[in-house]
């Protein structure tokens, strides 16, 4: 976060406020939300749109970070297997294709699993964008891959410490969803540090990761 921090006063002045929201598809699911200010974190877990929205809005963010697909694959306007636009979309975009040339795992956007999430991140981000938010794409497993931090399944505990190395103030009582929706968030803070690559295409929409050279 040193290395974060000097080049994001230098940009801005400040430390930015950035909202990292590990979305899940299906409200019922816990959503893990994380506020952060330079190493201080408030996190904890939601589950409706409105909660999420009114958490986010009361922390005041300069940017929000939703680790959930927010956009369609081309061709694509709606998200089920049934809608016509299948016939002619695909169901991968190509900042998928990227990961996957990287040797990074992601899922399609629009398998069947990841139908609600990708609808539902859609719903959230344009909510957001409508109350004057800038609100940006991440992928916290493709960002732990590139910043060497254990992904959750692998080494959760791991996963704390890269964070907590990273300068976040960790707690052992963090779930899995809070420490991903703070990795969100650091993908955020290298976006506004200008530390970050956006891979996709003008015409399906761009997912930030981190470009990390130390």
């Amino acid at each position: 976060m040193d290395l974060i921090s000097r080049r994001l006063l230098k940009r801005l002045g400040h430390m930015p406020v950035v909202v990292g929201i590990d979305l899940r598809g299906m409200p019922k699911n816990p959503t893990g939300w994380a506020r952060c200010e330079g190493p201080s974190v408030d996190s904890r877990t939601a589950h409706s749109d409105g909660e999420i929205i009114e958490l986010t809005l009361e922390a005041r963010p300069e940017l929000v970070s939703i680790d959930a697909p927010l956009s369609l694959p081309r061709g694509r306007v709606g998200v089920s297997d049934d809608s016509p636009c299948r016939a002619k979309g695909d169901i991968v975009r190509d900042a998928e294709r990227i990961l996957w040339s990287r040797g990074i795992r992601a899922y399609p956007p629009l398998i069947r699993h990841m139908q609600g999430l990708t609808k539902r991140g859609i719903s959230l981000a344009r909510t957001l964008e409508g109350a004057g938010i800038t609100v940006i794409e991440s992928y916290p497993g493709a960002a732990q891959d590139i910043l060497g931090i254990p992904r959750k399944r692998l080494d959760l505990n791991g996963l704390r410490r890269g964070l907590r190395e990273f300068g976040f103030a960790t707690s052992p009582d963090w779930s899995h969803d809070e420490l991903d929706a703070v990795t969100s968030a650091l993908v955020g803070y290298f976006y506004c540090a200008d530390q970050y690559e956006a891979i996709g295409a003008d015409d399906e929409g761009y997912m930030i990761i981190p470009r990390w050279t130390a």
